[in-house]
């Protein structure tokens, strides 16, 4: 019922003692969606409602001493940026140092300039925040509700397009030990750098060494914005006399631009092709004095993602392989690809000052995400957080083991498989399949609270994933394999590879499994309805029922038009379409399902949800309908997910009970750490 929002400080010692971290910011809120005004008003709600009444975002270091944070006033819309000074006994109040007219995001520093650079959505042609912050106004102010739109897109993941774009700005502040204070109003960078305004920027830019340039990553306005994944690497001059493309020529996607440490050459990766969004990443380097570029690991067959630089002569990339999220230094020169991490998963990372050292976000299937320290050199790595202590000692995880099968023409099927608690081989148990969504992507050994096995497991499930045809980590040309083919290959392998299990593992109750999947997963259950009578139940998370009338109402057209090789009102391309669909067999539905779906999914439109449940209920199977009107094609707010995990295990523990198993039974399954807070 409530939501907390803590800003912490953690110290990064060298020695293995972790240090407690130090609470600067703590606030929460009623996070019920509709909360009854009586309990906003009592005194222990008001006690822990925060430490300073400001809601933390953005932490940034101001100094080695001074912590910038920002807080986005819910009724007002503005931005501040506050700042909290160590005074080696504890941290100051927040003092507010500069707040912008609307808010803002991707705030970051550079001490050099002293200059604050964030992204703030602003209106073609205004050249102030408050003339955005003034047409803001306007519009909520004027008589109707319409928007009108031209041309595609209109919606994109869970947002109807408005008319602002998000734009860099930068701001210089005056630097004082007590007295941080903007020196000029802000100036958005980048407005002049397309012929008409209109170029949109990525959440992610990056600050030259000096100060004096900004790299990012924009697509270009054009009719083709929602079937062409093309973007461009920009350099942009912090004072906005100029911005221009250093990949001029590229065709696809670009991201994770990243300066060298003296600002001479810009690393980033790229795609080859414009409308695959799951295409491999291929590593450039540019170089700004002579404006050439160069590839680097081209016989890499991974897809690297984030990048750092190590020293002058190597990268850093972070990669996803067999089920893991790897670290790795990259030779320049040579190409040569050397792992510093291959075990669990590594998250976002960043260099340790004035040391050979990454700080990490870092979990496994049965470790969630806590900040380690790894060595660049040898990469051993020393753990610096333990968010969550009452884990392990309470609360049991399964530890994933590697499984492989072999699946559709040969090919290597990958996955994990988790036991329950006090498992013992002499029993039988249910089986929870859980099919991956993508469909390029990849059941990794990673912490998450959407999909975590480890629900699964600990509600008394054998529980296995696998990465079939379409997924990541295994070469681009198994990941290429599923296009054209969404219900051919990947079914198979999953058909197969189910058989295998079964077989290999006698305690798995064959007349108690179940299947599970979200969005291509959703669709891989439809699919599995039609075409398999394996399964007691299954579960269809915002899943595709039409692959038609989903071309027709998905946001990223580029999508469909890859993976079913064209556009549906092109005669053979409709042949793909239609060969694929799971409409298209819904008469042979017969598995008791489990349907959810959310309003605000624009990828995957809640009607699909709503055209398969209909389906279901008309033809007699027996079915429940679950949504979301505050979610989109995921379940992130707390007590909703609270709510999914719940419908979904009882769900499947209702069909798979050894008991009795049916539609008239309750819905039990157990609960481990309830008592925990």
């Amino acid at each position: 019922k409530r939501q907390f929002s803590q800003l912490v400080v953690q110290a990064l010692g060298a020695h293995l003692q972790i240090d407690s971290p130090a609470m600067v910011v703590d606030f929460s809120k009623d996070a019920r969606p509709n909360p009854p005004s009586s309990a906003l008003a009592t005194p222990e709600s008001e006690d822990a409602a925060s430490k300073h009444r400001l809601e933390p975002s953005q932490p940034v270091w101001l100094s080695s001493e001074e912590l910038g944070f920002v807080a986005t006033d819910a009724k007002t819309h503005q931005s501040t940026v506050y700042s909290v000074h160590n005074t080696g006994k504890h941290w100051t109040k927040p003092r507010a140092v500069f707040t912008a007219p609307v808010p803002i995001s991707s705030v970051q520093y550079n001490a050099v300039s002293n200059t604050l650079v964030f992204i703030a959505s602003v209106y073609n042609g205004t050249t102030t925040l408050d003339e955005t912050a003034e047409l803001d106004v306007a519009d909520q102010e004027r008589d109707d509700t319409a928007q009108v739109f031209d041309e595609l897109w209109v919606r994109h993941w869970d947002s109807f397009v408005t008319p602002k774009l998000p734009q860099i700005h930068a701001v210089q502040l005056r630097s004082h030990s007590s007295n941080t204070k903007p020196k000029h109003k802000p100036k958005n960078i980048i407005k002049d750098s397309d012929v008409d305004g209109r170029l949109e920027a990525a959440d992610s830019f990056v600050i030259s060494p000096n100060g004096q340039h900004v790299v990012f990553v924009a697509k270009r306005p054009g009719r083709d914005y929602a079937w062409r994944t093309t973007s461009y690497v920009y350099v942009a001059d912090i004072d906005g006399s100029s911005a221009s493309p250093i990949n001029d020529n590229g065709r696809g996607a670009s991201s994770s631009p990243v300066f060298s440490s003296d600002g001479s050459r810009i690393a980033y990766v790229q795609m080859a092709s414009p409308t695959y969004e799951a295409d491999r990443n291929q590593i450039h380097i540019y170089s700004v004095e002579d404006k050439t570029t160069i590839d680097v690991a081209v016989d890499w067959d991974r897809s690297p993602s984030d990048l750092l630089w190590a020293d002058d002569n190597t990268l850093l990339a972070a990669y996803n392989e067999y089920g893991r999220n790897k670290l790795a230094k990259i030779d320049i020169a040579s190409g040569t690809v050397t792992p510093v991490v291959e075990e669990h998963s590594v998250g976002s990372m960043q260099h340790v000052p004035h040391s050979n050292e990454l700080l990490i976000s870092y979990s496994a299937l049965d470790s969630p995400t806590d900040l380690y320290k790894v060595s660049i050199d040898d990469g051993s790595i020393k753990r610096v957080t333990q968010a969550n202590p009452q884990l392990g000692s309470s609360v049991f995880l399964s530890a994933p083991e590697d499984v492989v099968f072999e699946g559709a023409e040969g090919s290597s099927i990958h996955g994990f498989l988790l036991r329950p608690p006090n498992f013992d081989a002499s029993q039988t148990y249910s089986l929870a399949y859980v099919i991956h969504g993508g469909p390029q992507g990849s059941f990794t050994d990673a912490w998450s609270t959407r999909w975590n096995l480890n629900i699964f497991a600990a509600a008394g499930f054998v529980t296995v994933a696998l990465d079939f045809e379409g997924s990541t980590g295994y070469g681009q040309n198994f990941t290429d394999a599923i296009r054209n083919q969404w219900g051919g290959k990947p079914f198979e392998s999953l058909m197969k590879s189910l058989d295998q299990l079964l077989d290999s593992h006698p305690y798995i109750d064959r007349n108690r499994l179940t299947a599970l999947g979200a969005s291509y997963g959703g669709y891989q259950i439809n699919w599995i309805n039609a075409h398999s009578t394996a399964f007691k139940a299954l579960v269809n998370h915002d899943g595709m029922f039409s692959t038609v009338s989903t071309y027709y109402s998905t946001d990223e057209l580029y999508f469909p038009e890859t993976e079913f090789e064209g556009v549906p009102f092109d005669e053979q391309a409709r042949q793909n379409y239609e060969k694929w669909s799971p409409e298209r067999n819904v008469h042979k539905w017969k598995t008791p399902t489990l349907v959810i779906h959310s309003e605000k999914d624009y990828r995957l439109v809640v009607s699909e949800g709503l055209s398969t449940f209909t389906a279901l209920r008309r033809q007699g199977v027996p079915a429940r309908f679950v949504y979301f009107p505050d979610e989109n094609h995921w379940v992130l707010k707390p007590a909703n997910s609270l709510r999914w995990h719940r419908e979904v295990l009882g769900w499947i523990t209702q069909w798979t009970r050894k008991d009795t198993i049916g539609e008239s039974q309750s819905q039990k399954f157990v609960v481990q750490g309830e008592h925990l807070n």
